[in-house]
């Protein structure tokens, strides 16, 4: 009783470890990368920090409105000497009085509020810097695309590489059955002294050396593992397991690659630099719209009340209300605008540049990339075939050792043969992956 509920527990934990494992096909693993990708993240964070920007920069057109309130209390009144015009109104024969009088104008205490609200009715630059501000939040739109399609590349890498390693192990472990299989009968010969010991010690070696490769590879793996997990944003010591296998994959890439064509707008680097280029423009024009008036209206209404003590504040309220416009004409800078013009003309012309070198490197980039994946593609074919006559030859030279009409060189050579092959086709899978990847990155249809 107590075996069959330790059994029934392993068990239930074996299931529950099984049930945590996720399984990614590429594309779940792209688009777990997408969202969860520390890099994208800090992007998207920036595309809403220029949304708020926007927002802040057209607060500007919207009416403010302030109110104000002082309360003032003064402790001496302060006087003003003025000239003693009563002197002036007497008769020639009267007394006069002294030549100055001092006078004292204010209460001890004031209070006053205002209210005022404020619109801006023209001013060109203004206008022109909100929609560059508009046009910033499409760079950085535009940023967190190429940052996606990086993250694409990186990731896909990754998967690449773990289905390399793990094709690489299948194919090695298969190997090794067999292996080991000869190994076992030729020990037995051995022993019953049907064959020389040195032909079963060979056989030993050969199989000692294809299991510690094995166990390299297993390493492999698990370093790829955790390079797609840490590309993904997940935590390296999550179990996770891979639902594509090379096969199916190598199919979807042949077919996709047919229906490839080029739009020099699908690469992100030419948007960047188009968008750089308006940005630019944009500004020049901000700076020339410098040269006009700038118009602003506002409205104020206040109240004030005064008294010769505190208790008397508040007791009589004096309103006041007034509206208006303020014109505001720029008529020298120390040619500071002309100066900002001539520099905006400058990140034009250098923009531009930049855009019809980028079209030039682009086409370098789309034939070369183009090339390079029709000539993996055709070393690929190549490669398998290679591969596959070596498993032919290694299993008809083992036939022919397990009936003794073979060597252990023999048998040797076609095993060294074979793994050869076996690397070579690894090798080409993965060159296809890539080169396949960079075709489709020169065209800019990674998204």
């Amino acid at each position: 009783m107590k075996q069959l509920l330790t059994i029934t527990a392993l068990m239930l934990l074996v299931l529950q470890v099984n049930a945590q494992v996720k399984k990614f096909s590429l594309q779940e693993a792209v688009a777990f990368a997408k969202a969860n990708n520390t890099t994208l993240k800090n992007n998207k964070l920036e595309v809403l920090s220029a949304r708020k920007k926007v927002m802040e920069v057209a607060s500007g057109i919207i009416p403010n409105i302030s109110a104000e309130g002082s309360y003032l209390h003064n402790l001496q009144i302060p006087t003003q000497r003025l000239p003693n015009f009563i002197n002036n109104a007497l008769p020639p024969e009267s007394p006069r009085g002294p030549e100055f009088i001092d006078a004292q104008f204010g209460v001890p205490f004031s209070v006053a509020g205002k209210v005022t609200a404020s619109q801006l009715l023209f001013d060109g630059g203004f206008f022109m810097g909100l929609k560059a501000s508009q046009e910033f939040v499409q760079l950085s739109q535009i940023n967190l695309e190429r940052n996606e399609v990086q993250t694409t590349i990186d990731v896909s890498r990754a998967y690449y590489l773990v289905l390399l390693a793990q094709t690489n192990i299948n194919l090695l472990s298969s190997n090794l059955t067999q292996l080991e299989k000869t190994q076992f009968d030729l020990e037995q010969l051995a022993k019953n002294g049907l064959l020389d010991k040195i032909e079963s010690d060979r056989i030993n070696l050969q199989t000692s050396n294809l299991k510690l490769q094995l166990a390299k590879l297993k390493d492999q793996e698990k370093v790829a593992l955790m390079l797609l997990k840490l590309q993904m944003g997940m935590n390296v010591n999550e179990p996770i397991e891979l639902s594509d296998d090379l096969e199916t994959l190598f199919k979807n890439k042949q077919v996709k690659s047919k229906e490839s064509t080029l739009d020099m707008k699908n690469r992100v680097e030419y948007r960047l630099l188009l968008q750089q280029e308006k940005l630019y423009t944009l500004s020049k024009k901000r700076y020339q719209y410098g040269y006009a008036p700038s118009l602003v209206g506002f409205i104020t209404h206040q109240q004030n009340t005064f008294g010769q003590k505190l208790g008397d504040i508040g007791d009589l309220w004096f309103p006041g209300t007034f509206y208006g416009v303020t014109l505001n004409v720029p008529i020298f800078d120390g040619l500071r605008k002309r100066a900002q013009i001539q520099q905006e003309d400058i990140n034009l012309k250098i923009t531009r540049n930049n855009i019809e070198n980028l079209e030039r490197v682009i086409n370098v980039e789309v034939n070369s990339a183009q090339f390079n994946y029709t000539r993996t593609s055709e070393q690929l074919d190549i490669q398998k075939k290679n591969l596959e006559l070596a498993q032919e030859i290694f299993n008809r030279v083992q036939l022919k050792y397990n009936n003794g009409l073979a060597s252990t060189l023999e048998l040797t050579v076609s095993q060294t043969d074979l793994e050869t092959a076996r690397t070579n086709y690894i090798t080409a899978v993965y060159d296809f992956f890539i080169a396949e990847m960079d075709y489709q990155k020169a065209l800019g249809n990674i998204k």
